[in-house]
Order: structure tokens, then C-alpha cells, then sequence
């Protein structure tokens, strides 16, 4: 409490405030504090109320509940689609899952018709 007092920083920070991945503010924390999130940063928290950037956690989370009509899933790659910051997909998901946003898995012949932009590839010899 000291420290924070003395860099004024607020007792109500939150880890979306003090963890970032490219400027995008993270949730979760170590997995000595039991989070279902686990977000690894390479230093302390530092006296602008700020950890250095993430550098490791839970890449990919899934949380499934298994019902009569089928399984129902949600997924998010934390990190993102790819590991190139160039590339336009580099932080997607990751956006996604600041706001705390998952994306719905489809596992039945009409959850997957049903999806917008549904492509099929038929691959013959």
C-alpha cells in the first residue's frame, strides 16, 4: 500500500488497467492468485501505475457446458490469430477479449449452416 501511496497510484486499480498487450488493456493474473486467466509480465508494477507489457499467459481459453441439445462452447485466443504484429489479425481476438467477449463454437449441422460467412471447399483425389 505504501508504494501505491507514494506514486499515487489508485487502490482501485484493476489489472485491465495495469496489464496491456499492444496497448490493449488485459485482464487476469498469476496463477499464484487464482485466475482462470494467467498473464505473465517480465517486471513489477511500475510507479506510473503500469506493469511492462504482457508476455505470456493462457493463450487460448475454452469454458464448454455439455447439454442434451449438443455441447456449447466459448473460445478466445487471448493473444490473438497471429503471432506477426504486421498482420491486420494480430490483436482480433484479443480486443475481443479485453471487452470480454468470447467467440460461440458451433458443433451442430445447423449451428454450422447457420454461420454467416460459412465457406465448403470439396477436396477430391
Amino acid at each position: 500500500m505504501v508504494f501505491f501511496q507514494a506514486n499515487r497510484i489508485p487502490l482501485t486499480l484493476t489489472p485491465g488497467q495495469a496489464q496491456r498487450y499492444s496497448s490493449i488493456p488485459i485482464p487476469g493474473c498469476t496463477e499464484g492468485e487464482g485466475c482462470f486467466d494467467r498473464v505473465r509480465m517480465r517486471g513489477p508494477l511500475g510507479t506510473d501505475g503500469r506493469y511492462p507489457e504482457v508476455d505470456t499467459g493462457s493463450s487460448f481459453m475454452m469454458a464448454v457446458e455439455l447439454t442434451p441439445d449438443g455441447p456449447r462452447t466459448r473460445t478466445i485466443l487471448t493473444y490473438s490469430l497471429s503471432a506477426n504484429p504486421a498482420s491486420p489479425h494480430h490483436t482480433d481476438q484479443t480486443v475481443l477479449f479485453s471487452r470480454g467477449q468470447w467467440v460461440t463454437g458451433r458443433f451442430t449441422e445447423a449451428e454450422i449452416a447457420a454461420d454467416p460467412h460459412l465457406r465448403t471447399t470439396t477436396v477430391r483425389g
